[in-house]
């Protein structure tokens, strides 16, 4: 999990909401890689629902001048569910489309 490189994920990024959208990602993944061996399904997918739900606060910051676009929509999906593989949620659920709101 650690050698993800969100940078791969946000190829395009706009400069003013890119270390935004990174800080937030490091910080799941931090949470995650903190999680004991035998940690339940429900907490990993709240991690998940709290990331998701942070991204749809910046998203809805007007202090920003960017916002989350197509590119870094679709960069956010690829990065969450890459770290979702790792910690075993099945992507193919699309569980990240049940709280995002960009």
């Amino acid at each position: 999990m650690s050698a993800i490189n969100f940078k791969d994920s946000l190829v395009v990024c706009y400069e003013d909401i890119e270390p935004v959208l990174m800080e937030v990602l490091n910080t799941l993944r931090t949470k995650l890689i903190g999680l004991p061996d035998d940690v339940d399904t429900e907490t990993i997918m709240s991690l998940f629902e709290e990331c998701v739900e942070k991204l749809n606060d910046i998203a809805n910051d007007e202090t920003l001048s960017s916002g989350i676009d197509t590119e870094e929509r679709e960069g956010l999906c690829d990065a969450l569910y890459r770290m979702g593989d790792i910690v075993g949620l099945e992507s193919e659920t699309g569980y990240i489309d049940n709280w995002r709101d960009w």
